[in-house]
C-alpha cells in the first residue's frame, strides 16, 4: 500500500511536472514572443522620436541660416541694383577698355581724379574729344565707384568685392584684384548666361572659410532700353567661419551632431572648418527632391578621418546651395536598444521565476523605467532645444539688422539686439509685451507690416523712416511670415536693415543733378534774352498738359520738368548774331539753328539723371507727319514727353515776341497748333484748349504776358 502510494504521488509529480513543464514552456514561448515584438516595437519608436527631433533641429538651423543669409543677399542685390554702378558697369561694358589699364589707374593713390580743363569748356575741341575717349569718360568716375566698393564691404564686414567684366576678367577691385580659378570663372559665366545669382562653393583662403557670391549687374534701361543685358558681375566674398562653427557640431556619439553640405554638380560635400581643404566629400550620397531623407548613412568622422556611421538627414536652406546635416552616431543608438534588450530579457527570466507577482513587479518596473527614460529623454531634449536658442540668439545679436517676431495680435515673442536699441528697450524684456508699449512710429511700423504679410500670405518689403536716438533714419524692412508645424501663418519675421547712409547719398546727387540743371538754364537765358524765363513756363505748362492727358505719375512730371528746363542748352553753341536776327533766315540759317539739338544731347549725354531726359529733348522737335528735326520722326516714333513739350514750347514761344517777329494772340496760336493735316499731338493740343478756358489757364496767360511785359521792360 506504501509503495501503491507512493508510485502515485510520484505519479502526481511527474504529472504535475509535466504540466509545470508545459505551462512553462507555453509561458516561455509567449514572454519570448512578446519580448521580441516589444523590442522590435521599441526599436521602430527609438528611430522614429530620434528622427523628429533631427527634423526640429535641422529646421531651427535652415531658419538661422535664412535669416543670416537673406541679410547678406538683400545688402548684396541693392548695392547691384545701384543706378551709379550699373551705369558705370554698362560704360566700361561699352567701352572695351584693358581691365589692366583700370585696374592700374584704380591703384593710384589720389582722393580723385582731376578733371580736365576741356570737361569745364563746351566750345573747347578737348571737350569734344573727351566724349570720343573712354579713357576720359570713365577714369574720372573711378576714385567714387573704388570708394563706393569699399563703403560697401566695411558697411557688410564682407571679405572683399571686385567687379567682373563679360569676358571673365577683374576691373576693378579695393585691394589686390582675386585671380580667378577655372571654376569661379565657371560660375561667373554661369551668372551672366542665367542673370541670376549665382553662389560658389565654400572655399578656404588666409586661413578662413570664405563663400563668393556672383551677382549679375545689368544695363539701366536709359543703356539698354531690353533692360536684361548683363554688363558686369559684382562678386562679393564673405566670411563664413564664424556661422559655419555656430551650426556645426560634433561630439562624438554622445550628443546629436550637425554640419552644413554644399551641393555642387551632383557633388554633394560637407564643410568641415578642421580640414586644410575645408570641406570634406560624402561619396554616395544622393538628395531626393532637393533634401536628404531620413537613413543610415557611412560618412568621414570630424577632420576627415576614419569612417563612422549616423542616422542622418540634410534640409536645404532657401536661396543657398546649402543644406543643414542633422544626425546621431548609430552607437548611441545601438547603446539604447542592447541596454533595452538587455533589460527585456531580464525582466522575462524574472517573470518565468517569479510567476505572477515578479510580473506585477516586473510591469511596474518597466512602466516606472519607461517614465524615466521619457523624463530624461524630455530633460535632453529642453537642453539641446535651448542651447539652439542660444546660438540663435548669439548669431541675431551680431547682426546690424534688427529682428523682430510678433503674432498676429502684436505681441513680441523675439527681438534681437540691433532691434532692442532702435527702441531704446533692454531686449530681455521686450518677449511678451504688445506692439503698443514701443511707441507710436515703431507701433505704426509693425502694424502696417503684420497687415500686409497677413493679407499676401508672402514676402512684403518696405522703405520706412523711424526715429532712432533722437534723428530720422531710412530703413529697408523684409517681412516674411511666420508658420507654425501645421503651416498656418502665427506670426511675422521683420528685419530692419538701416539705409540710412544710402538714402542721403542719393539725396545729394539728386541735388547736384538739380543745381546743374539751374546752372544750365541761367546759361540759357544769358546767351537770348528772348529766351528769359521761356524754360520755366514751358516746364510748368508741360507739366499742368501731363495732369489734363492723366499722366501723374512721377517718372513722366520728373522727365517733363528736367526736359524743359534743359531742352535750350544747345542754343548756347550757336552764333548770338544767328539768335538775334530779326529778319527771315535762310537755308543756311535755319539748317545751322537746328543744330542746337545737336548741342544739347552732346552736352548732357554725360549726365545721369535717371530719367529719359536725352530722348524727349532729341524728339520735342519732331512733328507728327514727319516735317520736324533732327532726324524726321512721325507719329508714335515720337515719345510722349516729346510731344508733350513739343506743344507747350511752341505755344510759350508764340505767345511771346521774338527778334524775328512779334507776339501773337493766343487764338492765333493755337490755330497754328491745330492746322491740318496735324504737326502736333491732337490730344494734347485739345488739353492745351481746355486748360487755357480754365481758370488755372487765364492765370498762366496772366504770367506769360507778365513775363513778357518784364522783358520788354528790360530790353528798354
Amino acid at each position: 500500500m506504501a509503495l501503491q502510494d507512493s508510485s502515485d504521488i510520484k505519479s502526481r509529480n511527474r504529472a504535475a511536472a509535466r504540466i509545470m513543464l508545459a505551462v512553462f514552456a507555453v509561458m516561455a514561448v509567449l514572454i519570448v514572443t512578446g519580448a521580441n515584438w516589444y523590442l522590435q516595437n521599441s526599436r521602430e519608436r527609438m528611430l522614429r522620436e530620434v528622427g523628429q527631433n533631427l527634423h526640429v533641429q535641422a529646421n531651427n538651423k535652415v531658419a538661422l541660416l535664412t535669416v543670416w543669409s537673406g541679410g547678406i543677399i538683400k545688402q548684396v542685390e541693392m548695392f547691384a541694383e545701384m543706378d551709379l554702378l550699373r551705369l558705370f558697369a554698362a560704360e566700361v561694358n561699352s567701352s572695351h577698355l584693358s581691365p589692366d589699364v583700370l585696374l592700374r589707374e584704380s591703384r593710384k593713390e589720389v582722393e580723385s581724379v582731376p578733371v580736365p580743363d576741356s570737361f569745364a569748356d563746351p566750345d573747347h575741341d578737348g571737350w569734344r574729344s573727351s566724349t570720343q575717349d573712354p579713357i576720359s569718360a570713365i577714369l574720372p568716375r573711378l576714385p567714387m565707384m573704388l570708394r563706393q566698393l569699399k563703403d560697401f564691404i566695411e558697411k557688410n564686414s564682407f571679405w572683399g568685392a571686385s567687379l567682373i567684366n563679360t569676358d571673365l576678367e577683374v576691373y576693378l577691385s579695393p585691394g589686390e584684384p582675386p585671380v580667378l580659378s577655372e571654376e569661379q570663372r565657371m560660375y561667373v559665366a554661369e551668372a551672366i548666361r542665367t542673370r541670376q545669382p549665382v553662389f560658389l562653393p565654400v572655399r578656404r583662403q588666409h586661413g578662413e572659410l570664405v563663400m563668393d557670391m556672383a551677382f549679375p549687374i545689368v544695363a539701366p534701361l536709359y543703356v539698354d532700353a531690353t533692360g536684361d543685358r548683363v554688363v558686369s558681375v559684382l562678386l562679393a566674398t564673405n566670411n563664413v567661419l564664424p556661422v559655419v562653427k555656430a551650426i556645426t557640431r560634433h561630439t562624438g556619439g554622445k550628443e546629436f551632431s550637425s554640419a552644413i553640405l554644399e551641393h555642387f554638380n551632383q557633388r554633394l560635400q560637407r564643410i568641415d572648418p578642421t580640414v586644410q581643404e575645408g570641406f570634406v566629400n560624402l561619396p554616395g550620397w544622393t538628395l531626393e527632391g532637393g533634401r536628404l531623407p531620413l537613413a543610415m548613412r557611412t560618412e568621414p568622422g570630424p577632420g576627415g578621418n576614419g569612417e563612422e556611421t549616423t542616422y542622418t538627414l540634410a534640409v536645404p536652406v532657401p536661396r543657398l546651395p546649402w543644406l543643414v546635416d542633422q544626425g546621431v552616431e548609430t552607437v548611441r543608438i545601438d547603446a539604447s536598444y542592447h541596454s533595452l534588450r538587455k533589460n527585456v530579457m531580464l525582466g522575462a527570466v524574472l517573470v518565468l521565476a517569479l510567476t505572477g507577482i515578479m510580473l506585477f513587479a516586473l510591469w511596474w518596473w518597466l512602466v516606472g523605467r519607461r517614465e524615466r527614460a521619457v523624463a530624461d529623454q524630455l530633460r535632453r531634449l529642453y537642453l539641446m532645444v535651448n542651447q539652439q536658442k542660444q546660438i540663435m540668439d548669439g548669431v541675431n545679436s551680431a547682426l546690424s539688422a534688427g529682428v523682430v517676431l510678433n503674432d498676429l495680435n502684436g505681441i513680441i515673442f523675439y527681438a534681437n539686439q540691433s532691434f532692442a536699441h532702435m527702441v531704446g528697450v533692454d531686449a530681455g524684456s521686450l518677449r511678451g509685451r504688445s506692439y503698443t508699449d514701443l511707441g507710436p512710429d515703431i507701433a505704426r511700423s509693425l502694424v502696417t507690416h503684420t497687415l500686409a504679410v497677413h493679407q499676401t500670405g508672402d514676402l512684403s518689403s518696405f522703405t520706412e523712416t523711424l526715429p532712432v536716438d533722437g534723428s530720422q533714419r531710412y530703413f529697408f524692412t523684409s517681412c516674411t511670415p511666420f508658420r507654425d508645424e501645421a503651416g498656418r501663418m502665427s506670426g511675422v519675421v521683420s528685419v530692419y536693415s538701416d539705409v540710412t547712409d544710402l538714402a542721403v547719398a542719393q539725396q545729394r546727387a539728386q541735388q547736384m543733378v538739380n543745381q546743374t540743371v539751374n546752372a544750365f538754364v541761367r546759361a540759357v537765358e544769358a546767351v537770348d534774352s528772348y529766351l528769359r524765363g521761356h524754360s520755366s513756363l514751358m516746364a510748368q505748362l508741360a507739366v499742368t498738359l501731363a495732369y489734363g492727358l492723366e499722366k501723374t505719375d512721377a517718372i513722366t512730371l520728373a522727365t517733363l520738368r528736367t526736359a524743359a528746363n534743359l531742352s535750350q542748352i544747345g542754343m548756347i553753341q550757336l552764333p548770338r548774331e544767328l539768335l538775334t536776327k530779326s529778319g527771315v533766315l535762310t537755308p543756311e540759317e535755319r539748317s545751322m539753328l537746328q543744330r542746337h539739338v545737336e548741342y544739347a544731347v552732346r552736352a548732357l549725354e554725360g549726365i545721369d539723371f535717371g530719367l529719359p531726359v536725352l530722348e524727349a529733348i532729341s524728339q520735342m522737335y519732331e512733328r507728327q507727319d514727319g516735317s520736324g528735326y533732327p532726324a524726321g520722326l512721325s507719329g508714335d516714333a515720337i515719345c510722349e514727353n516729346a510731344r508733350i513739350l513739343a506743344v507747350a514750347n511752341t505755344f510759350c514761344a508764340l505767345v511771346r515776341s521774338r527778334s524775328y517777329r512779334q507776339a501773337l494772340g493766343v487764338e492765333q496760336a493755337l490755330g497754328i497748333l491745330e492746322e491740318q493735316p496735324p504737326k502736333y499731338d491732337v490730344h494734347v493740343v485739345a488739353a492745351l484748349r481746355k486748360f487755357l478756358a480754365s481758370e488755372q489757364g487765364a492765370a498762366f496767360l496772366a504770367l506769360l504776358h507778365d513775363s513778357r511785359d518784364d522783358k520788354s521792360e528790360h530790353e528798354g
